[in-house]
């Protein structure tokens, strides 16, 4: 020990301190750095700040324990550093090197990778819906396609032109639909970043093939039954296909019209069409993997900005970043993630405001109290997922009665005529469960209205209750969601029924005033299909409002029973505009519910006109020989039958041929026979083959939300023929 005192090297007290001097920093930015303690796993132990002038110090005890010295850019998030762009020395060289200068120069191509930048990306959450509407055009939508496919080689080019029009304005209808949404206030949205190279002087000529292969894969991923089998609405194993944990997979949603217009289209046309469309130019990219960036909670507003810091990335030509996003929330304690972007392949720029638009059922929204209009008033806003003004009732006469209903009263999407109906989904009937929604504006409060409650009748010819009288009277609960500490809950409150003032079944009305409610909730429901208390006929829902002492109130001036207060009964009857004022103590609507199934059914099999009804049939005959059915496909309302389709199918995969396709016309319920088929019409090529013969029908029959496929009616038969 003295020896190596005399020579100068006294043992160190205060540790290690050093400075670092960028080569080439003149006039250019300089990052932030900071000398890192490494152990053997390279887990950092200390970090020592670099001040402006580039000094630093390692404590005596840190360097006794560190394996590893390490100088990079200065973070918070060092397991998130590309450790390739750090300078590593192991710790008794760097003393050594410190020993000897305790100045260590670095040069430029060492710490300019060492830049940090601020990123941020903002944009929008929501929940839009009806998603069972939207599932329905996407079967729909392949369904028509793969109709046109099963022959499509042997179809004219006109007629393969009209079913490539037809499945392609299906799909344009779809994303038109989605007109209702509801902000989500409350989760966390995570940010995915990839990094996509694309040559712009690529040929997509020889591309186009593979682009096609492509859709005509996904498009027999589909899961669609053809011809198509009655499915609950709506056929729940779609949602796999055309969402991913909620968010819309665009090539998915859109490969079959895609692939009847680029099978359609010249060659000359077809490069425009892929380039238009951001999902299939992918297609041509190179792109890496998905990386997490950052993530941030949504505001109450449903907006998000999110900010984070990192290395200057240097971007080669042609190349560019995409994002995508995964939102998830707490729901019911479990955290769901109800929009996935990357799963859904949905990307977007970077300075792009991202809207994120789930579909998930589990998805949260936060409840506005908003409809145009000033005041104190109460209307019927929704039925399920549909707005009110579709719903064609007569004028209120009475607090619970309306005028003497047309020809269509108490239908959805009305038209003037019947004939204007055939084969629409027009003159629609209600069945199933009917959901009401309706709005109290939020100066209602203020006048004292606290509770409403909800009854049913059947009408007369002339518009008024008789019979019964049905009161909404199940338990009901609201969600809201309740502050905690730093957390948000999602806790229910009981809204009824309650007796207050010797009155029954009334419920509470929710205002934003009071808590900070969950979107699509509703007030009650309707039963429309329970035998014990309704039977298929127009009936007439009435609502009344309630102060705290259980009073009725009524509008000012407005006839029937009540306490008058300075509010408004009004009724929703066109898209936009004024509403209409009903100048009654109560608000009644007419529905005309049906929940009959479609009677469907094949009677005969009929060779050159002649029926057989035996239950084995093997045909045999010349070409010319004629095939026809006898068969029942209608509705016992005439007007809530959609369509009918009679269609057989050759063998094992064979072609399909219509006898009826989707006509309006109710058939039956006297027999009805069917146009006909030629033997050699039926078996092409073959000599001799099995059948199936299918006969579906469809209804028009509506919950608000969706169509009731399950009173949709259908039958099957097989034959065989044999050609002579």
């Amino acid at each position: 020990m003295e020896q190596k005192a005399s020579r100068g090297k006294e043992p160190r007290k205060r540790g290690l301190t050093g400075t670092l001097q960028l080569i080439g920093v003149e006039g250019q930015q300089a990052p932030e750095m900071a000398v890192y303690a490494l152990d053997r796993g390279r887990v950092m132990i200390y970090r020592a700040n670099v001040d402006i002038e580039g000094k630093f110090d390692l404590p005596d005890e840190v360097l006794k324990k560190a394996a590893y010295v390490a100088i990079g850019p200065d973070t918070d998030k060092f397991d998130e550093l590309d450790k390739n762009t750090l300078m590593m020395y192991r710790t008794r060289r760097f003393v050594q090197q410190m020993e000897i200068s305790p100045v260590l120069e670095i040069p430029r191509p060492d710490w300019s990778r060492w830049l940090f930048v601020t990123l941020c990306v903002s944009g929008s959450v929501s929940h839009c819906y009806p998603w069972p509407w939207l599932l329905n055009d996407m079967v729909s939508q392949v369904v028509l396609y793969k109709a046109s496919s099963v022959q499509f080689i042997q179809l004219e080019p006109t007629v393969k032109s009209a079913l490539s029009d037809i499945a392609m304005a299906k799909s344009a209808s779809i994303l038109s639909r989605l007109q209702r949404c509801e902000t989500v206030c409350d989760g966390v949205v995570e940010v995915y970043r990839r990094t996509c190279c694309c040559d712009l002087d690529i040929d997509l000529e020889p591309r186009l093939p593979e682009i096609i292969d492509i859709l005509e894969h996904l498009v027999e991923r589909i899961p669609i039954k053809w011809p198509p089998i009655p499915e609950p609405d709506p056929p729940p194993w779609l949602e796999n296909y055309f969402f991913k944990s909620g968010a819309m997979d665009e090539m998915a949603l859109n490969a079959p019209r895609d692939l009847a217009a680029l099978r359609s289209m010249p060659p000359t046309e077809r490069i425009a069409y892929v380039q238009a469309r951001p999902y299939l130019i992918h297609w041509v990219c190179s792109c890496s993997l998905p990386v997490k960036v950052a993530q941030g909670n949504i505001r109450s507003d449903g907006r998000f900005s999110i900010c984070w810091r990192e290395p200057l990335r240097l971007m080669l030509f042609n190349c560019y970043d995409e994002y995508a996003y995964k939102v998830k929330q707490n729901i019911g304690g479990a955290t769901v993630t109800i929009y996935d972007g990357v799963a859904a392949n949905k990307w977007f720029d970077y300075d792009d405001d991202a809207s994120l638009v789930s579909h998930h059922l589990l998805a949260q929204g936060c409840r506005h109290n908003e409809f145009p209009g000033e005041g104190a008033f109460v209307l019927l806003q929704d039925i399920g997922l549909t707005e009110s003004h579709r719903l064609q009732t007569p004028d209120a006469t009475g607090w619970d009665r309306v005028a003497a209903p047309g020809y269509n009263d108490g239908l959805v999407d009305p038209v003037p005529t019947a004939m204007d109906a055939r084969g629409l989904y027009k003159n629609r009937n209600w069945g199933g469960t009917l959901y009401l929604r309706y709005h109290f504006s939020e100066a209602m409060k203020s006048l004292g209205a606290r509770y409403y409650r909800i009854s049913v009748s059947a009408a007369n010819a002339s518009g008024n209750p008789t019979g019964t009288r049905y009161y909404y009277s199940d338990g009901l609960s609201w969600k809201k969601y309740v502050p905690s500490g730093t957390d948000i809950l999602v806790e229910t409150q009981v809204m009824g029924p309650f007796s207050v003032g010797g009155e029954d079944n009334l419920y509470e009305i929710a205002y934003d005033a009071d808590a900070d409610w969950q979107s699509g909730q509703y007030h009650g429901n309707v039963n429309t299909a329970d035998g014990t208390k309704y039977t298929n006929g127009r009936y007439l829902i009435t609502l009344e409002v309630f102060n705290a002492s259980g009073q009725r109130i009524r509008p000012t001036g407005a006839g029937g029973a009540g306490v008058d207060a300075a509010f408004t009964f009004r009724r929703w009857y066109q898209p936009v505009g004024p509403t209409a004022e009903v100048p009654y103590a109560a608000l009644t609507h007419m529905f005309w519910w049906d929940n009959r199934q479609a009677i469907t059914q094949i009677l005969d099999l009929r060779m050159n006109g002649a029926p057989s009804a035996a239950q084995c049939q093997f045909m045999e005959g010349p070409g010319s020989t004629t095939f026809s059915v006898g068969y029942k496909a209608y509705h016992p309302e005439p007007m809530f039958l959609l369509n009918h389709s009679l269609w057989w199918r050759r063998g094992l995969g064979g072609p399909t041929g219509y006898l009826v396709n989707t006509s309006p016309d109710n058939a039956g319920p006297a027999l009805t026979v069917s146009p006909t088929d030629t033997f050699s019409d039926m078996l092409g090529l073959e000599t001799r083959c099995s059948f199936t013969l299918n006969l579906y029908a469809n209804v028009k029959t509506t919950n608000g939300i969706g169509t009731l496929d399950s009173l949709d009616g259908w039958d099957y038969a097989s034959f065989a023929l044999l050609l002579t």
